[in-house]
C-alpha cells in the first residue's frame, strides 16, 4: 500500500495496482478534458476520442482498476461537464454509460453543480452547471447524509489564478467526502490536479491517496496542504496559550 494522506507524482493507471483491494471508501474525481491545454495523453491520445470525446487519459482503465481496490459499499463521484467542441452536450452520458455497459457500475444518484458564475459564451448558451455521477459497484452504495438533502449544489466556480485550469471548489469535494464518508475513511482522487480532494479529506478527518502525473500540480498540492497543516498549528498554539482548550467536567 502506498503512503497514505500523500499526492503521489505517479500515472493513476500505474499507482491504482498498488493499493490495497477493498481498501477504498471514496473516490472522488474530475477527468482532464479533451480540449485540455496540458499533454496528459499516452502517444497519440486518440485512444477513445473518436466516438465519444473521451478525456485524455483513459478514463476506463482507471475506472476498471478502481473496482477491485473500492469497498463493497464504496462509492465513485464522478465529475463531468460537457464541451461543444467534442461530441456535445451528451458527452458525460456517453462516458457513464460505457462505464455501466463495460465495467458493470451502478449508478445511484446523478448531482447537478450549478455555477452562479459560469464563464460566459457567445453564440451559445452559457453552460452554468456540470454533473457529478454517483456510481457503486452495487445497488447498496453508503450515505451519511441525517438530514434532508437535495441533488442540486449551488457553488462558484473556484478562482484557480495560474494554479489550474479546472479546479473545483473545496465545498464540492467538502460535500461529497461528508455524504458518502465517515471520520477515518480513505479517499482517493487519481486525479488529483492541485489538490482540493486532498484538502477537503484532511480538513474533515478522513486519509486520501491521490495520483497526478504533473510535477507542478503535485507541488501546488503539497503547498496547499502544507499551509492548512501550518494554519491549523497556529490556532492550535493560540487556543493553548489562551487557555481555551475543553477540559473534562
Amino acid at each position: 500500500m502506498l503512503e497514505l494522506n500523500k499526492t503521489h507524482l505517479l500515472d493513476c493507471l500505474e499507482g491504482i495496482p498498488m493499493l490495497d483491494d477493498l481498501s477504498i471508501d471514496l473516490v472522488v474525481t474530475s477527468p482532464p478534458y479533451f480540449n485540455s491545454g496540458h499533454k496528459y495523453q499516452r502517444g497519440t491520445g486518440f485512444h477513445y476520442t473518436a466516438d465519444i470525446g473521451e478525456p485524455l487519459y483513459f478514463i476506463y482503465d482507471c475506472l476498471e482498476l478502481l473496482k477491485t481496490k473500492l469497498k463493497a459499499d464504496g462509492i465513485i463521484c464522478l465529475n463531468l461537464g460537457f464541451s461543444y467542441a467534442e461530441t456535445g452536450a451528451m458527452r458525460p452520458f456517453d462516458i457513464v454509460n460505457r462505464a455501466r455497459q463495460k465495467i458493470g457500475y451502478f449508478v445511484n444518484d446523478v448531482i447537478i453543480w450549478h455555477k452562479p458564475n459560469p464563464v460566459p459564451m457567445q453564440g451559445r448558451l452559457t453552460n452554468a452547471f456540470e454533473y457529478i455521477f454517483v456510481m457503486s459497484k452495487h445497488p447498496i452504495g453508503k450515505y451519511y447524509t441525517t438530514e434532508y438533502t437535495h441533488n442540486v449544489w449551488d457553488m462558484p466556480i473556484a478562482t484557480s489564478g495560474t494554479e489550474h485550469s479546472a479546479r473545483y471548489p473545496e465545498q464540492l469535494s467538502d460535500n461529497c467526502i461528508k455524504t458518502f464518508t465517515k471520520e477515518g475513511d480513505l479517499v482517493c482522487d487519481p486525479f488529483m490536479g492541485s489538490g482540493t480532494t486532498g484538502l477537503s479529506a484532511i480538513k474533515l478527518k478522513r486519509n486520501f491517496i491521490g495520483f497526478e502525473i504533473n510535477p507542478d500540480y503535485v507541488k501546488i498540492a503539497e503547498g496547499r496542504l502544507r499551509d492548512y497543516m501550518r494554519q491549523m498549528k497556529i490556532i492550535d498554539d493560540e487556543i493553548e496559550a489562551q487557555g481555551w482548550a475543553d477540559t473534562e467536567g
